[in-house]
């Protein structure tokens, strides 16, 4: 495997975690899940069109409608994202999008009619677990959990069927087609959020004071920016390791590797936290105490994928 097509699913990983506790601290300064999907969408759009600078062979017109519903398919499991990221957490939510090659597993079981290998079953009691580890939130759990663990897997699922009829497209159309179609669609889908966005966005009206609104919103501006750049550069490194390098199964397995990323990101976060002496010092603590059983399952995690992947051949 090449050392670049090795580098774009690890970077990729690392700049999704960073991403989603970039859009989780946005979403707790005040952003609105409207305002999330359209800057991240439109942002994310954009940056594939540069793949339009890339050679392409022409290809019949009808092809165009496979890219078009993956691009709309994307635009689901984009909101299904962030509706998980501000229920629970980053540490809660990334893990339990990493089931998303699980699904993807029993989609092509689904399509072929071949029966699941017993390792397949392995990883799914292996993944059972883990989830159950990272969404066991003792005295502190409530609905919000719950929301977060539902929303997770609805979004794992929707980019599973997604990634499926990418690589069924890809090979068609070609991938320097392909994902800016894709994007595009899912940038145009994404202006749905307007005017729900200039309500309850950065031009939202609230009991503040105008001063106030301003230095709240202004607050959530700079990480809801980063947070849809690093997103956004992260889908296409993803896709370009898939899309010019074809090796799915170790592209997979690597950018698995989000898992523990956000685990240990907002671990550090929270050890510091502690040293420092935060205001919030005792949910500090608490969390500090999670952080070992999130890891714990996101380990799990991590291997049933890569034991499914082992045994799928992809």
């Amino acid at each position: 495997m090449s050392p670049v097509a090795s580098l774009l699913p690890l970077g990729a990983a690392f700049g999704y975690a960073l991403g989603a506790l970039a859009i989780q601290r946005a979403l707790g300064l005040g952003a609105s899940v409207a305002v999330v999907n359209l800057v991240c969408n439109l942002v994310m759009g954009l940056l594939f069109q540069a793949l339009w600078l890339l050679p392409g062979a022409a290809f019949p017109l009808h092809w165009v409608l496979c890219p078009v519903l993956c691009g709309g398919l994307f635009f689901l499991g984009q909101i299904m994202t962030f509706r998980a990221i501000k229920a629970g957490d980053a540490s809660v939510s990334t893990p339990i999008l990493g089931t998303k090659v699980l699904f993807v597993a029993l989609f092509a079981v689904l399509l072929t009619g071949i029966p699941l290998p017993v390792s397949w079953w392995w990883a799914c009691l292996m993944a059972s677990t883990g989830i159950a580890l990272i969404s066991y939130g003792g005295h502190g759990s409530g609905s919000g959990l719950g929301k977060a663990i539902l929303w997770s897997l609805g979004a794992a699922a929707v980019f599973a069927l997604t990634d499926v009829l990418v690589q069924t497209g890809v090979p068609k159309v070609g991938y320097a087609r392909f994902a800016p179609i894709m994007f595009g669609a899912m940038s145009l889908l994404s202006f749905s959020f307007l005017p729900e966005a200039l309500k309850s966005g950065i031009f939202a009206g609230s009991k503040e004071s105008s001063v106030q609104r301003d230095h709240h919103h202004s607050g959530f501006r700079p990480w809801l920016l980063g947070g849809s750049i690093l997103l956004s550069v992260q889908a296409l490194a993803l896709y370009s390791a898939i899309g010019m390098y074809g090796s799915a199964t170790m592209t997979n397995i690597l950018y698995g590797s989000r898992c523990l990323w956000s685990v240990i990101l907002l671990w550090l976060i929270t050890v510091l936290m502690i040293r420092s002496g935060h205001p919030d010092h005792e949910r500090a603590t608490h969390v500090h105490r999670a952080m070992a059983r999130r890891l714990t399952g996101a380990i799990l995690l991590v291997l049933a994928m890569a034991l499914v992947l082992r045994s799928s051949g992809r």
